[in-house]
């Protein structure tokens, strides 16, 4: 039996410990058990972690003040507040530590976006990069009305031949930088805010969009619109378990797969178990595979689960800082009853 494991952290283990650890599971119910861990993190720590562990030397940076897990930007979830529009909020954070990494000439920086509460269409970015322009570009969206000149040359420069990937939460993927469906609208309707000011800042962005030569385009308006920047700057946009998944070489490990084994921490309805779920359940189906999931907890009916491509999850329980040991003893039952 042959079975690919891609979880999501459980318990207080990230992807690499959990996996190892359900793992464990499978060779211990069936001697002989080919198992395969794949980790693969949606962002934060936990994304650096997984990269680590599959061998990638990329550096990977993400703003010091960027909040851990998934920030909600654009709706109010559970006891999270909508964002609103913040015309002084700016993106230099995560710029400065681009520019460090970028100091050392890396073939690759990942850019970690997740968590990123920005709204400055990614100019703090440029300034710290060292692009040059008319008004301030390390001041947020409120600086850039006037904005008439931009050089990005120095910020080009700086990059040199690194590639860039910018991750984004894979929700934000189809996001509109500007208009109705943009980023500004999104973010100001959901927090009630004055339409005068909606309009300045959207209007803003548009003039930054325009002097970067950038159309508007789904994915644009992602993490505050940092991606416009990145994007101009020649940066790849894409998801966390995207970028794990294609750094492990993983559908070609899944068609080899009699099983495919993910995991979260708590899987429902609304939350489908977070990124990673998702994820690996499209990859089961791109390679007809069977997926089942594995959590602490599990709120969903088994129709539901199958509507986006779960064969079955198993509730393990245990309390919130699970451990490794723990978690396989509490798997045994589940591996024990796979078999091809």
């Amino acid at each position: 039996m042959r079975v690919v494991v891609c979880t999501d952290r459980i318990g207080a283990l990230a992807s690499a410990d959990a996996g190892a650890a359900l793992g464990r599971a499978f060779v211990a119910a069936r001697p002989g058990t080919q198992v395969a861990v794949v980790p693969i993190a949606s962002g934060g720590p936990d994304l650096a972690l997984a990269l680590a562990a599959l061998g990638d030397a990329s550096p990977v940076v993400r703003d010091p003040g960027a909040a851990h897990g998934h920030v909600h930007h654009d709706h109010v979830h559970g006891d999270e507040e909508p964002t609103g529009v913040d015309p002084h909020s700016t993106s230099v954070g995560v710029g400065r530590a681009l520019a460090e990494a970028l100091a050392s000439g890396p073939e690759r920086v990942v850019v970690d976006l997740t968590g990123l509460v920005t709204h400055d269409g990614g100019a703090g970015i440029l300034a710290a990069l060292g692009a040059a322009a008319d008004v301030p570009l390390d001041a947020g969206a409120g600086a850039l009305g006037g904005l008439t000149t931009l050089d990005l040359a120095p910020a080009r420069a700086r990059v040199g031949g690194t590639e860039l990937v910018a991750v984004v939460d894979p929700s934000e993927l189809q996001d509109m930088l500007l208009g109705l469906r943009g980023l500004t609208s999104r973010r100001g309707r959901a927090a009630g805010t004055d339409p005068a000011l909606m309009l300045a800042t959207d209007a803003a962005l548009g003039t930054l969009a325009g002097a970067l030569g950038q159309p508007d385009a789904p994915g644009l308006g992602a993490a505050g619109g940092a991606v416009l920047a990145l994007t101009a700057l020649g940066a790849t946009v894409m998801s966390g378990p995207s970028l794990c998944s294609a750094v492990a070489g993983l559908e070609r490990t899944a068609s080899l797969a009699d099983v495919l084994v993910t995991g979260a921490d708590h899987v429902d309805f609304a939350s489908r178990g977070g990124d990673v779920v998702p994820e690996v359940a499209a990859l089961g189906e791109r390679t007809m595979r069977p997926v089942v999931v594995v959590a602490r907890e599990v709120d969903i009916s088994g129709r539901e689960l199958r509507t986006f491509g779960v064969e079955v999850a198993y509730p393990v329980g245990g309390p919130e800082d699970l451990d490794g040991p723990e978690l396989t003893r509490r798997v045994a039952g589940v591996a024990a009853s796979w078999t091809w």
